[in-house]
């Protein structure tokens, strides 16, 4: 395991969500993105969905917002909003394997490499690959990484 990046909620409406987080931690948002993808269960169902989702800007890690889908792993959790904790994976193939072998099953799966595990306890965790870049989050990157920097935020 590398470095925690990120803490995930599911609400159950985005803006609102955005609102009371904001001013509850005083937090700025990056502009919402809209993620298309196939992702599959831990039965192996497939789920297409258009997750919105945002994380917050600046700090040493993120916020990050999704509107939660009912039916689907990016449903809002039954024991509230908190979903999951995100953090940089070196090997992404390695970490997944170890997670295996630590009895953590896959809640999510998708391409490219989306990964949430749940584990012991309702535990969830998503380790993120450190060889994948994602230009919005590039200040979140650790700094030893070819891919951190200023962030490329998409205009809204």
């Amino acid at each position: 395991m590398s470095r925690i990046w990120h803490i995930g909620f599911a609400v159950p409406d985005l803006e609102q969500g955005m609102a009371e987080f904001g001013t509850l931690f005083e937090l700025a948002w990056r502009p919402v993105v809209v993620r298309s993808l196939t992702m599959k269960d831990g039965h192996g169902h497939a789920h297409d969905v258009d997750c919105h989702v945002t994380f917050s800007l600046g700090g040493s890690f993120a916020v990050e917002l999704w509107q939660a889908i009912p039916g689907t792993p990016l449903a809002v959790p039954e024991s509230g909003y908190f979903h999951h904790i995100g953090y940089w994976a070196d090997d992404h193939a390695a970490e997944k394997r170890r997670l295996a072998t630590l009895g953590y099953g896959d809640l999510l799966r998708s391409d490219p490499g989306l990964l949430i595990a749940l584990g012991p306890g309702n535990v969830r965790v998503e380790p993120c690959d450190l060889q994948r870049d994602q230009p919005y989050l590039r200040d979140l990157y650790p700094r030893d990484s070819p891919f951190a920097g200023e962030p490329v935020l998409p205009s809204v």
